[in-house]
């Protein structure tokens, strides 16, 4: 098959890469490679640079999930650095507040932060760089400053309202209007807070002067969240959900994420054998469909509810989903939209390899931050509902159903592919295609990377539209098709935003290679060492 050239050349690399939203980030990350520093100890750096000059698609007052390999054991880890509401917090207490459903850009949609909590205990366990070592890049660019990005820019112009409301956020970044493309931005007050973090470690973010600042906000603003909440807060370990498929193994973080919709989507159609793209399109898209209906009706906490996931994943399961698709579109509204996050991958010399994504879940989070501190805190309680006895419904310690889903593709019992991308429920989307793209149709990360994608579903809080976005680029006739078969087809931009950051490597065991990818939609670089 023929394929466009890529927009950029494949990143090849004979020792370990980082492939991440931002040149600065994944700078970084090499350069920590380069000083001996391991996959985590990467990562880690790269995420801390990421909450500084990315700064409405992450922060240190959000959350952070993981997937990584260890290859001096063989182990596969999953680690939730996802926080949990206030244990004190009611259905009751948001209704009491004029609410019928969750709010968005509000307090009581700010669960426990969990990402710096997830740095401490995932570095703790596989690292070898001290933290503050790791730390010390991110805390000199919040200083000093550093050039804000095309893709920020305009974060920072479509939000200006939003942060406007916040008296910290308007000081910081509206002084002399919203921060142009080329100028430079600096967020001192989020030095401050990393430097108490990197020589105090994560007890002053939990325990300390940071975690009072956060509670103080968030109780001036009618959250229950206490200090109590922020000290009992754990990352969770957990075993990663596993699926073979054709030949390979789809690798993902189990519930509360929503990783395994993904798992569903691809593992119900695998069986088919598609004469062409107008096909597995429309397949595809019924199969997120019906993945996403699952879990919505049955994902939540898993310590508080059984999310059957496990179930869905079977041969019987598939089938059962797969018996539902037919050559007619389904009509069913998409779940909640409107999701930020940033993905990052990394691989280093002795194999290991990290798949991280971290969030403040919408652009900016819920548009607050923590009086002093610079850091913005996130509102994934948005994604809690208000439904009595519904397995996701709000409630005291509990987390919410999450988009963040870091994920891998393995080979004979080895990472093959490290993948991850933004975009609230448009992840498992990206992932779908991403994955078909370079298995299936033979593509290389970059033209994978490239390739013009769709996006079933609404794509913020006040729509409840059952469209298919496609970017422009799409092939006429693959348009034509879905259209045809009843899908309600909306072209957008040739490279949009809303259709995600993704970043990825392949590995080639056979050559002992690396290949990187780098998303053309935002800032992205893979750099290899």
């Amino acid at each position: 098959m023929s394929f466009p050239h890529p927009t950029r050349g494949v990143a090849r690399s004979t020792r370990a890469m980082v492939a991440s939203p931002h040149a600065l980030a994944s700078q970084i990350g090499v350069d920590v490679l380069r000083r001996g520093g391991n996959a985590i100890d990467a990562a880690i750096a790269a995420n801390a640079v990421l909450a500084v000059v990315y700064p409405a698609s992450c922060g240190i007052g959000g959350d952070a999930l993981w997937i990584v390999y260890e290859p001096t054991t063989g182990a596969t880890v999953a680690y939730n650095g996802g926080g949990r509401a206030p244990r004190a917090a009611t259905l009751e207490h948001v209704r009491a507040a004029g609410h019928s459903r969750m709010p968005v850009r509000d307090a009581l949609a700010v669960t426990v932060p969990g990402a710096i909590r997830s740095w401490f205990d995932v570095h703790e366990r596989h690292g070898t760089i001290e933290m503050s070592d790791l730390l010390a890049p991110a805390e000199r660019f919040a200083s000093d400053g550093f050039a804000v990005s095309d893709v920020t820019a305009r974060y920072f112009d479509i939000n200006a309202e939003l942060l406007l409301r916040d008296a910290d956020a308007k000081k910081l970044f509206f002084s002399r209007g919203a921060p142009a493309a080329g100028s430079i931005a600096r967020n001192e007050p989020l030095a401050r807070s990393l430097a108490a973090i990197r020589t105090g470690g994560p007890q002053e973010f939990y325990d300390g002067a940071i975690g009072e600042a956060i509670v103080k906000t968030l109780q001036t603003r009618g959250s229950l969240m206490t200090l109590d909440d922020l000290h009992d807060h754990t990352t969770e370990i957990v075993e990663p959900l596993r699926l073979a498929w054709k030949g390979y193994e789809l690798i993902a973080h189990p519930p509360n994420s929503q990783g395994a919709t993904t798992m569903m989507a691809l593992g119900a159609i695998a069986g088919d054998v598609f004469a062409d793209e107008r096909a597995w399109n429309h397949y595809a898209i019924e199969a997120i469909k019906r993945a996403f209906h699952r879990r919505d009706a049955l994902f939540g906490d898993p310590a508080f509810v059984d999310t059957r996931v496990e179930e869905f994943l079977t041969p019987a399961g598939l089938r059962t989903m797969r018996a539902s698709i037919d050559d007619r579109a389904l009509h069913a509204q998409s779940p909640l939209g409107d999701g930020d996050t940033i993905a990052l991958v990394v691989v280093d010399e002795d194999g290991r390899s990290v798949s991280l994504i971290q969030s403040l879940y919408m652009n900016f989070g819920s548009g607050i931050m923590a009086e002093g501190t610079g850091i913005f805190l996130h509102n994934r309680g948005a994604y809690f509902n208000t439904l009595d006895g519904h397995p996701n419904a709000f409630g005291g310690g509990k987390r919410p159903v999450h988009t963040l889903s870091p994920a891998m593709v393995f080979q004979d019992g080895k990472p093959k592919l490290l993948h991850g991308t933004m975009g609230a429920d448009g992840q498992p989307q990206t992932q779908m295609q991403l994955i078909h793209n370079i298995f299936e149709r033979g593509m290389s990360v970059q033209q994978a990377l490239d390739a013009p994608r769709w996006l079933h579903g609404r794509i913020n809080v006040e729509e409840t539209t059952d469209a298919v976005r496609v970017e422009s680029r799409m092939e006429p006739a693959l348009i034509a098709d879905l259209t045809k078969r009843g899908h309600d087809v909306k072209p957008i931009g040739a490279f949009e935003n809303l259709m995600g950051h993704a970043q990825a490597i392949v590995i080639d065991r056979e050559n002992g290679t690396l290949a990187g990818g780098a998303d053309p939609r935002a800032d992205s670089a893979a750099l290899g060492l």
